[in-house]
């Protein structure tokens, strides 16, 4: 798992005198030049234009080209600045590339574009705010008109990286690599269409560095899941696999039931009981076949009923992990069992998630009465009915996450994109969802099943809502990739699980 850093470490050299400084700033100017120039040879897409500014950015496009140049790489470097601008690191770039031969050709407005197959941002990187520049403004109109696919390095041009903000006009790059580590900016609402996908090239930061800008915020991605999937108890029986009790589902929104309850059925656990309102029940034996049912008795209404709680809590101690909340409803008396329940559970971690949430919306001082390890997953509307409006801004989202996990101490993942993770502890988790496909009812249900069968099998909260937000996010991929994002239903997502796992 990487450091997910908010500044940038490459601002280290221009932050220290000296000689010395600017030596060794140099020297992660060559390494990231060079991570980029490997990145572009693996496209095999020439011509190339690479554009620079003036700053450090400039000077990682200069290494760049030095290398395309070298390497026989048909490459034409535009510039956006007069290169006298150069200074410290930067300098000794263009130094270097003009030895060699290069030429920096001033940009014009009708410079030929579209002959390229690719263009390399290198205008402005992470010390750039405010609007752009006359200069560097036409430059970025002219390149977005080319449609000719751009690859921008560290930040496209136009994206305010202080404010967390895009311009207009900015670049709106099909990839973006990253220097040294990822960045929260690449993965918000606010950055992400326009640093398109992203990468990340590691560079050799001083540990004083990394520990200088290190928030305890990290980037939560699939090539982690099979270092978090807990081990299989291979000579175990059902029992041994980890038990499940989901509290789920009304009379009119069985399937919200449904599709947690398969759900914890396709990520490990042995044994899921299901507990839902009795009248409920002949639709939901309908649709499952492996579960263990508990019908409760209800009321008109079709709810659950404060009477249930007795049975409940029997149910509870007979099992790992405990899901409530999909379906259940908001009625008095669904609330009244709700809060009860979950102020006498005593040992099993519990997933509160969707309308037990909006329960405790109503009385948030519950919260301090719930002793039990608890992961509460709210979207940002049930999120802001318990706690207050979230920062308008992304990148301000974590502090508040962390802050909140800390107060009730329990964990607080809130779905989105991306989604976050915030544990007891102060740490943050980012893990980069941004799939439609996925914005549909019943994926919440979905992901609430995977973290209940998680725990179940012996996971720490933390880690469970980690590989359960990426679990859930791998088979969400892997379905639009095939039914694609309009079609795709959380029911294909479930049916896709067991490929999220290998």
């Amino acid at each position: 798992m990487q450091t997910l850093d908010s500044e940038s470490k490459k601002l280290y050299a221009s932050q220290n005198a000296g000689t010395s400084a600017i030596q060794a700033g140099y020297q992660l100017m060559k390494q990231a030049g060079h991570a980029l120039f490997e990145f572009i040879k693996a496209r095999l897409a020439t011509p190339v234009a690479v554009f620079v500014g003036a700053g450090n950015n400039g000077g990682d496009g200069l290494v760049l080209a030095k290398h395309l140049t070298d390497a026989g790489i048909p490459c034409t470097v535009y510039g956006v600045c007069n290169p006298a601008k150069y200074k410290n690191e930067a300098q000794m770039a263009y130094e270097d590339f003009t030895l060699a031969g290069g030429k920096i050709i001033p940009f014009y407005k009708d410079a030929p574009l579209k002959q390229f197959k690719l263009i390399v941002d290198c205008m402005l990187g992470l010390g750039a705010r405010g609007e752009l520049r006359p200069e560097y403004e036409k430059a970025v109109i002219a390149i977005n008109q080319s449609k000719v696919p751009v690859i921008a390095a560290d930040v496209p041009t136009g994206y305010d990286s202080f404010l967390h903000i895009l311009n207009v006009p900015h670049i709106n790059a099909q990839e973006t690599l990253l220097f040294g580590y990822p960045r929260l900016d690449a993965y918000t609402i606010e950055g992400g269409a326009a640093f398109g996908k992203v990468s990340v090239a590691a560079l050799d930061f001083p540990e004083e560095l990394a520990q200088k800008f290190s928030d305890n915020t990290f980037l939560a991605n699939e090539q982690i899941i099979p270092e978090l999937l807990p081990p299989r108890n291979e000579w175990g029986d059902k029992r041994k696999q980890g038990c499940a009790l989901i509290i789920a589902g009304s009379k009119d929104m069985p399937g919200a039931a449904v599709l947690c309850t398969k759900a914890a059925l396709r990520s490990g656990t042995g044994l899921v009981t299901l507990a839902s309102p009795a009248s409920a029940t002949p639709s939901l034996q309908a649709k499952l076949t492996e579960p263990v049912f508990v019908s409760l008795p209800d009321s008109s209404d079709g709810t659950v009923q404060p009477g249930n709680l007795p049975i409940l809590l029997y149910k509870a101690a007979q099992n790992q992990a405990i899901a409530i909340g999909p379906g259940l409803s908001c009625t008095p008396a669904a609330k009244e069992f709700v809060l009860e329940f979950l102020s006498r559970i005593d040992d099993q971690p519990v997933v509160i998630d969707a309308d037990a949430l909006n329960s405790i919306a109503s009385e948030p001082s519950i919260l301090k009465n719930i002793k039990t390890p608890a992961i509460l997953t709210p979207h940002t509307r049930e999120y802001e009915r318990l706690f207050g409006k979230l920062p308008e801004n992304s990148s301000d989202i974590p502090a508040v996450l962390r802050a909140t996990a800390k107060n009730t101490n329990k964990v607080i993942l809130l779905k989105g994109v991306p989604t976050y993770i915030a544990s007891p502890d102060g740490r943050i988790f980012v893990v980069p969802t941004a799939n439609s496909g996925l914005a549909k009812g019943g994926s919440g249900d979905i992901l609430t099943g995977i973290i209940v069968a998680l725990l179940a099998q012996g996971l720490p909260t933390t880690e469970a809502a980690i590989l359960g937000a990426l679990l859930h996010q791998k088979a969400g991929r892997i379905t639009r990739e095939t039914m694609g994002a309009y079609s795709m239903l959380p029911s294909d997502v479930i049916r896709n699980l067991y490929k999220a796992f290998s």
